[in-house]
C-alpha cells in the first residue's frame, strides 16, 4: 500500500478510537438512574481503545521513520 494511504488510514483509525474511547469513558462514569449493572462493560471497551490507540501511535512513529524495534 502507498505510504500516504497508510498514514491516512492510521490517522482516521486513531481518531475513531479516541472518539469511541472518550464516549465509553463518559458512559462508564455517567450517573446511573438505578442500581442495575451496566449492559456493556464500558471500562473494558475504553481500555481496549486506549491500548489499540497506543499501538497506532507506535505505527505512526514507524511511518515517520523512527525505529521502535530491536533491529
Amino acid at each position: 500500500m502507498i505510504r500516504t494511504h497508510d498514514l491516512t488510514i492510521t490517522l482516521v483509525a486513531l481518531l475513531i478510537l479516541l472518539a469511541v474511547g472518550a464516549l465509553s469513558f463518559r458512559n462508564h462514569f455517567a450517573e446511573k438512574p438505578s442500581i442495575k449493572p451496566h449492559r456493556l462493560p464500558w471500562m473494558i471497551i475504553c481500555l481496549g481503545c486506549i491500548a489499540t490507540a497506543f499501538m497506532l501511535i507506535v505505527h505512526l512513529a514507524n511511518l515517520m521513520g523512527f525505529e521502535t524495534g530491536r533491529r
